[in-house]
C-alpha cells in the first residue's frame, strides 16, 4: 500500500484536506445559525397587521351635518369641498357594503331627510359585473354642505392626517391603481 506524501513543506495530504473541505460549509452554516437572531429580524409582536387610519367620519374632523347618521356599512373614498354651480359644497364620497342600491338610496335618502336635506343631494350608483360575494357593492356621491374643521376633537392629530380625513391635497393624483 503506498501513500502519498505531502509535496513540500508543510502540505496536507490529498485524503486529509479532502476530509477538511467537508468541515467549510458545516462551519459556515454554524456561524449563520449562531449570528441570525441577532441581523436584521423583525421583533415578533403577533400583530402583523398595518396600523389602520381612523374613520373619516368618526374623527369628528369634519362631521356629518347634525342629525344625519349613516346606519350601513360603507368606506369613505374621498371628502372635500369643492365649487359648483350654487356655490361651495362638500362632495363626500362613499362605498356601501353588503346591500344592494334600492337598499342604500332608502336609506341614504332617509339620512338627509334627518338632516333637512333633500333627498337629490346623492347620487347612489351600484358597481356592475361585480360577483354576487363581493363586500363593496357601490357608491354613494353626497353633496353636503361644506364644515369647517373641529378642533375640540379626541385625537386633533387625526385631523392633520389626510388619510383619516380623506381630504387630499390638490397636487395628489387620484389613485388608479389598486391591488
Amino acid at each position: 500500500m503506498t501513500t502519498r506524501t505531502p509535496r513540500g513543506p508543510g502540505r496536507l495530504s490529498w485524503h486529509t484536506a479532502r476530509r477538511r473541505w467537508w468541515l467549510l460549509p458545516v462551519l459556515i452554516a454554524l456561524v449563520l445559525l449562531l449570528v441570525s437572531p441577532h441581523v436584521g429580524r423583525a421583533e415578533p409582536t403577533g400583530n402583523y397587521r398595518p396600523p389602520l387610519p381612523a374613520d373619516a367620519l368618526a374623527t369628528g374632523c369634519y362631521p356629518l351635518p347634525s342629525g344625519m347618521t349613516i346606519d350601513f356599512p360603507y368606506q369613505v373614498r374621498s371628502d372635500g369641498d369643492v365649487e359648483g354651480p350654487g356655490g361651495q359644497h362638500r362632495r363626500l364620497v362613499l362605498q356601501y357594503d353588503e346591500i344592494d342600491r334600492a337598499t342604500a338610496q332608502q336609506r341614504i335618502t332617509a339620512a338627509l331627510r334627518r338632516a333637512g336635506l333633500p333627498p337629490g343631494n346623492a347620487s347612489v350608483t351600484s358597481y356592475a359585473r361585480i360577483p354576487s360575494d363581493s363586500i363593496v357593492r357601490g357608491e354613494i356621491v353626497l353633496s353636503l354642505p361644506s364644515v369647517a374643521q373641529h378642533t375640540d376633537v379626541p385625537d386633533p392629530a387625526q385631523c392633520a392626517n389626510p388619510f383619516s380625513t380623506k381630504r387630499f391635497p390638490p397636487e395628489w393624483p387620484p389613485s388608479t391603481r389598486y391591488a
